[in-house]
């Protein structure tokens, strides 16, 4: 988590420094009221357990985003997408599948306009409910349980025409939770939490 607050605080001094210059108009005139778009992203959970298992370190999804300007070029913004897994049990080959739905609440911070650059910070909310099941058994029952957490982001918006803006951006996430049934290495607790980075495509309006 060090690491974490250590790369916002920079990120947050490059941005904010030339804020007083360059920044945009505080009143919200000729800014889009709302934004809302698609992205791409790769994305890499902590939790060795489950990477190990499912064989993969890094997960490419899609997700959905939209956001509202409220003042001072603060706007409140969700998120969601859907992290699927799915390999076979070591001995009887069974279907194992895994699903985590990630949904975000927060708000993103807009001080600079830097020509078509729009760069942002945030900070909110991450909601997580995930489940595990295996199909064509019912001696080995699955799992499901709820998270919530916290994330920072940091990126930019590059601003392609008045109605639309590409995204680029960074968001690390602590969310954990703990369990009652220890896991393979003996650890209590399935840390859910890690990096997003992608792009997207934003309508603005």
């Amino acid at each position: 988590m060090k690491s974490t607050l250590l790369i916002g605080l920079f990120a947050a001094f490059l941005i904010l420094g030339p804020a007083a210059s360059a920044a945009p108009d505080e009143t919200g005139a000729d800014q889009p009221r709302f934004r809302a778009g698609f992205f791409w992203e790769g994305l890499q959970i902590n939790d060795k357990n489950l990477t190990r298992f499912y064989g993969h370190f890094q997960k490419n999804v899609p997700g959905f985003e939209a956001s509202a300007h409220t003042l001072y070029n603060i706007d409140v913004w969700v998120s969601y997408r859907i992290y699927r897994e799915e390999t076979k049990t070591t001995y009887e080959g069974l279907v194992d599948k895994f699903r985590l739905n990630m949904a975000s609440l927060g708000g993103l911070y807009r001080p600079v306009l830097l020509g078509r650059f729009e760069p942002f910070i945030g900070a909110g909310l991450e909601f997580y409910s995930y489940s595990e099941k295996i199909e064509g058994t019912t001696d080995i029952q699955g799992a499901s349980g709820n998270a919530v957490g916290i994330h920072i982001q940091f990126g930019t918006y590059v601003n392609i025409t008045k109605f639309l803006a590409g995204k680029v951006f960074l968001r690390l996430n602590d969310v954990s939770k703990m369990l009652a049934i220890p896991l393979p290495d003996d650890s209590t607790k399935l840390d859910l939490g890690g990096k997003e980075f992608g792009i997207g495509l934003v309508a603005r309006f």
